[in-house]
């Protein structure tokens, strides 16, 4: 039941990505998320409630802002089944997500499972003070 919880919270946080950043590499999508933001000391979770959206960058990354912070977690060994299309499934039986975390990824209709990737470390990119 857990697991279910945390697939809506997941689904429901994953904003859909504009037609525009289709068009840049997945690597020129981090760095427009990350533009003008340092990156900090990575940390091994981060919690689900305090996340009030997400991006999934295909292939590479997920990113979760909290307040003005982006933590983005680069999955370990990459994560080639991410796409704008799937939906992103967590296995954490906690409140938070955590390295070493399973990540499932299915198609959301009809719900075919297409892969599944595992957290690695989440750094933060907090704003660079004027």
């Amino acid at each position: 039941m857990r697991n279910l919880v945390h697939a809506a919270l997941i689904a429901g946080l994953v904003a859909a990505t504009p037609a525009t950043a289709a068009k840049l590499t997945p690597e020129e999508q981090l760095a427009k998320l990350t533009a003008g933001r340092t990156a900090g000391k990575p940390v091994n979770c981060i919690g689900q409630i305090q996340s009030t959206e997400s991006q999934k960058i295909r292939g590479l990354a997920m990113a979760f802002r909290q307040g003005t912070t982006w933590y983005v977690n680069r999955f370990r060994g990459d994560c080639p089944s991410l796409s704008d299309d799937t939906i992103v499934v967590t296995k954490s039986t906690l409140s938070q997500m955590c390295r070493g975390d399973i990540v499932d990824l299915r198609t959301a209709y009809p719900p075919m499972p297409v892969g599944s990737c595992v957290f690695d470390s989440f750094t933060p990119y907090t704003l660079n003070k004027q």
